[in-house]
């Protein structure tokens, strides 16, 4: 079965009794059943009737007078019929109370639904195994490999080596799926931390729109898309994305590794912990994930963060005999030492760093912060603000740097990044 962009004019607000997605709901307006994994519930017919008008408008709000006329048309109801209705969808979607996880009420306007919406194809229009063969291009899957490579070690090039790889997959095969989600990744990365071109992350999305379109069997396309709400901020649609990339590939190390970063910046760190934790399981020669693990574990359980952490330094040090220049192990060595405790050799690991600027000098600041030098911490990160380091969501989330809101120069710099 696959899926498609929703593809409805917003007058119309009907679905045809079609099936569709609402986040990792299943909707089947015929029986007005909405069923996630084996839970099944069944709706009344208005209840039915406001969902579709609510996913006909596309995640755009709809007044609750326009609401009150496609659904109980030739009848005077009051508000109160409609707000029954919207709570018992949200009854049936365990939708929170207050959250607005799935529909939104928009103030002294009316609803609009926040979950991303996924119309079902039939099974007769999914594109056969052969003809997904056919589009699977090996020139573009190769340069896939090397800019995923070039992002998990980080040389001199940062993230601008990892977007050129990618970039260069897409030209090579414009209908290669694999090729978009990694030019959406490596988008993101350099969007967030290297000075990206402005709309970058609108470019983003419309390439993860691409490889959904033409793979949406894929669990990786549906995690850069996850990547790539996440750093736009909306934090539902990446979750819901997430979700339905872990549904298709459960197995695959880099969907659990962005699913670990996106939940850290949502502040969820003990989700980041466990995905980063199965990512490492995954693919045991990746050093980010645990790394990721022990910061996020010390929130909560700082045993935990301690048993990650001296996990991911021997993952570093073996790297290290192997390849003394590689940036990520060197320059993850340091804060690793200062999660620990060890203040010598995390001084003696930051002045063996050959001093040229990089975005994963941020790993600096970290260090820095952990160990108490607090103005050369906000010093460090000043810098990387000057290199373009920008993710908002990342910097109120990563727990040692709460050490650094008392410091001017730190204050200085969280401004320009947009946190006040």
């Amino acid at each position: 079965m696959g899926f498609a962009k929703f593809p409805l004019a917003r007058e119309s607000f009907t679905l045809s009794d079609r099936s569709f997605h609402v986040g990792t709901w299943r909707v089947d307006l015929s029986s007005r059943s909405v069923t996630d994994g084996n839970a099944v519930k069944r709706v009344s017919p208005r209840a039915a009737r406001l969902l579709e008008v609510l996913a006909a408008s596309e995640g755009q709000a709809v007044a609750r007078e326009a609401l009150l006329d496609v659904v109980w048309p030739d009848v005077i109801v009051g508000d109160d019929s409609l707000t029954q209705a919207v709570t018992e969808l949200r009854r049936a979607f365990d939708d929170r109370r207050g959250s607005s996880r799935m529909i939104e009420t928009i103030p002294k306007y009316g609803y609009r639904l926040t979950a991303p919406i996924l119309l079902e194809t039939a099974a007769n229009d999914a594109a056969p195994l052969s003809e997904a063969s056919d589009c699977f291009d090996l020139e573009a899957y190769g340069l896939c490999l090397d800019a995923r490579r070039a992002i998990a070690r980080s040389g001199r090039g940062g993230f601008m080596e990892p977007e050129a790889l990618a970039r260069a997959a897409v030209e090579t095969a414009p209908n290669f799926a694999l090729g978009h989600a990694e030019y959406t990744i490596t988008l993101c990365y350099r969007w967030l931390y290297q000075r990206g071109e402005d709309g970058g992350l609108i470019k983003a999305l419309e390439h993860a729109e691409t490889a959904l379109r033409l793979r949406p069997d894929l669990g990786i396309c549906y995690a850069a898309m996850a990547f790539a709400q996440g750093a736009y901020g909306n934090a539902d649609r990446a979750r819901a994305a997430l979700a339905q990339g872990l549904a298709r590939d459960p197995g695959d190390s880099e969907i659990h590794y962005l699913g670990a970063r996106t939940l850290l910046a949502m502040r969820d760190y003990r989700g980041a912990v466990s995905f980063a934790e199965r990512a490492a399981e995954l693919n045991p020669d990746d050093l980010r994930p645990l790394y990721l693990a022990a910061r996020a574990a010390m929130v909560f359980d700082p045993v935990r963060g301690q048993r990650s952490a001296y996990a991911c330094l021997a993952r570093v040090q073996a790297r290290i005999i192997a390849d003394p220049t590689e940036a990520r192990a060197r320059n993850t060595l340091g804060p690793l030492h200062a999660l620990l405790g060890d203040r010598e050799n995390c001084w003696r690991a930051l002045n063996a760093q050959d001093g040229y600027r990089s975005p994963l000098q941020f790993y600096d600041v970290v260090a820095l912060a952990q160990v108490g030098e607090f103005e050369a911490a906000s010093q460090a990160f000043e810098r990387v603000v000057d290199l373009g380091w920008r993710h908002k969501e990342w910097l109120v989330a990563e727990p040692t740097l709460a050490l650094l809101k008392d410091n001017k120069t730190f204050r200085r710099a969280a401004r320009a990044v947009g946190v006040a």
